[in-house]
């Protein structure tokens, strides 16, 4: 019949009539095992097997279109196979469920380049595939790198930073993957998930929305907001020894440090340790339970899900145990830990107010000014208020150990010249180190941009990014900086020039600092542990300020917990300019240094000799807090 509609009717007609097809009745799962092929240069080349990764059935099936959900999340690590599930349904809906497809990725350079590497190669490996999608070099074909049609429907590739992607034609089938690095608003017209599902209203209950990301911080991960409203199912697997079922939880991985390929995993119910080589069996047996089975309507369903599922040979337990061990006492690598791993929400370090009298009471008695010998750069961080500047110097040592130099105010208007011309002077001080009298300069500056932005930026063009670096802070930043972003630089309403602002993790750093903080120096051995924090006799005030702020746990707008630094303390600039400071020093690179860097920078700086001493520098005194 169709051969005959040809030679009535366009190919586009005939298109079109392939697509009022009635579905397949094949799952996700059998037709990727029936007709995917893996290209050669993956893990695992050759045809498709569920059985390497079994817990994404489930979820692959969910999918399917005889399947009456329409949504799914998936909360989850990564090292578990969840980008074949999302490839596997592509592949399926273009062969079997020919429909509208709508595939979204935090970026458009992101979205490109799984384009190239994996959509495409997929395509050409696959004949299913091969043969109803043509090549985009093809004399006839339409296709693009982000725009792909065949028999009956079309596949569209977005970054989830374009408003003009997420708002036109309707679409049966969205897939967003990694939703928690899209914008929280696009072109101001709301959120890439809300525009994105708008577009499958059409659909009723034909639609199939499917979110993927690996969890951030928590109170502003997305991800984690929709997997809480689910069932929140998990993947629970049988002891092969007693046969308890049971989730693999990190906790229960024992190991040694140093010899972390004896790693086993202990059982719940009988404490016996299973060896790794169980997990194939383990998984193959597993089977996923709600923890909310109230909450399942059968149109919504959440999952969660560990590194510590991997397919054995993927990411071993030896490998979870050393990551977390290397990320243990550094906070970024813990934050990557926890949420790549452990696939889980960050929460911070501080959930109740910091002692600041404790801190006040072990003050040490250093001449202010004065540097250890062990202090290997500085960096300076300043906060911007209306009447005063307010500047802490702090020296960094290796192991991020930390002396706090100077804390001074300079007073006066800030939309003026004269503290500006102060601040500057400051970039040209230099301290003597004990123990060598080497000279060291302030390495960076870092500066709050909330008030007075203007007079920052010609304060920062003024000196360079070299030596000055402009700031934002973000909440919901889920690192210490962002690459820099070019913004114009106004003045009597024209653009006079541009500067690079770095976007700056403030929740995070903070986490960090609380942290470290709370460490003590060992009362019997005098032992001082990386991060410990050294700070000279000050006022009560300085103190009160550097712990002015608690995470708290609060509702936001639509009800969800969330959690936010709280001011307790009305002057929290000690703890803003600590903040400043330590994101000069992420920037500056200390969080990448291995030991060979702290030795060789240490070195670089030239010998004081005493009679060299400008005798201003030497008097100057501090305005401290």
């Amino acid at each position: 019949m169709e051969l005959a509609i040809k030679q009535y009717y366009p190919v586009l007609t005939v298109a079109y009539l392939r697509g009022l097809k009635r579905d397949a009745s094949m799952t996700v799962t059998e037709w990727a095992e029936a007709f995917r092929i893996l290209p050669s240069e993956t893990a695992r080349p050759g045809r498709f097997k569920m059985s390497v990764t079994p817990y994404n059935r489930e979820i692959s099936d969910r999918l399917s279109v005889n399947d009456p959900a329409q949504k799914i999340i998936f909360k989850k690590s990564s090292q578990i196979g969840a980008t074949e599930t999302g490839n596997n349904w592509l592949g399926y809906v273009i062969d079997r469920a020919p429909a509208n497809f709508l595939y979204i990725m935090p970026t458009d350079a992101l979205m490109k380049k799984t384009s190239k590497t994996r959509i495409q190669k997929m395509i050409d490996s696959t004949p299913r595939l091969r043969e109803k999608v043509a090549a985009s070099k093809s004399r006839n074909s339409s296709n693009t790198l982000l725009e792909k049609y065949f028999d009956g429907g079309s596949l569209t590739m977005i970054g989830a930073n374009s408003p003009v992607g997420l708002a036109s034609t309707a679409i049966r089938f969205v897939y967003m993957d990694e939703i928690d690095r899209y914008p929280l608003n696009v072109g101001g017209e709301g959120s890439a998930l809300g525009l994105a599902e708008t577009r499958t209203a059409t659909f009723g209950a034909r639609k199939k929305i499917f979110l993927t990301s690996t969890p951030t911080l928590a109170g502003t991960s997305a991800i984690d907001a929709e997997f809480q409203k689910t069932g929140q199912r998990y993947y629970f697997v049988p002891c092969p020894l007693c046969g308890h079922m049971q989730l693999l939880r990190f906790e229960n991985l024992k190991y040694t440090k140093d010899k972390y390929q004896d790693a086993a995993y202990e059982c719940q119910e009988c404490s016996r340790l299973l060896a790794e080589r169980y997990k194939t069996g383990m998984l193959k047996a597993g089977e996923w339970r709600p923890l909310y089975p109230d909450r399942e309507d059968g149109i919504t369903y959440g999952y969660h899900l560990n590194a510590m599922y991997s397919p054995y040979g993927m990411f071993s337990w030896a490998q979870m145990a050393k990551e977390y061990v290397d990320a243990t006492g550094d906070a970024p690598k813990m934050i990557v830990f926890i949420n790549t791993k452990l696939g889980e929400v960050y929460e911070g370090e501080a959930t109740e107010k910091l002692n600041w009298q404790h801190l006040y009471e072990r003050a040490e008695n250093y001449e202010q000014g004065k540097l250890f010998a062990s202090v290997v750069f500085l960096t300076a961080g300043v906060d911007v208020q209306v009447d005063r500047l307010e500047i802490e110097i702090v020296g960094w040592m290796k192991g991020k150990t930390s002396q706090s130099v100077e804390y001074m105010q300079i007073v006066g208007d800030t939309a003026q010249s004269e503290v500006w011309q102060e601040l500057s002077r400051l970039l040209t001080k230099t301290w003597i180190r004990e123990g060598d009298n080497a000279i060291l300069p302030l390495w960076l500056m870092a500066v709050d941009t909330g008030y007075n932005t203007q007079k920052v930026y010609d304060f920062v063009q003024k000196h360079g990014v070299a030596r000055v670096i402009p700031i934002k802070g973000r909440d919901s930043l889920d690192m210490f900086f962002t690459a820099p972003k070019t913004v114009d630089v106004i003045k009597a309403g024209k653009k006079v020039g541009k500067v690079k602002v770095w976007n700056i993790g403030v929740s995070l750093i903070k986490s960090e600092v609380y942290g470290f903080l709370k460490l003590g120096i060992d009362p019997e051995t005098g032992s001082v542990p990386a991060g410990y924090c050294h700070f000279p006799i000050r006022d009560a005030a300085y103190f009160r300020g550097l712990t002015a702020e608690v995470l708290e746990q609060v509702k936001d707008k639509k009800g969800f917990d969330k959690y936010q630094w709280v001011k307790k303390y009305k002057r929290n600039e000690p703890l803003d300019c600590r903040v400043y400071a330590r994101a000069a020093a992420a920037v500056v690179g200390m969080d990448r240094w291995p030991d060979e860097r702290w030795t060789r920078e240490a070195n670089v700086y030239d010998t004081h000799k005493p009679q060299q001493v400008n005798a201003e520098a030497k008097n100057r005194k501090s305005n401290f807090w």
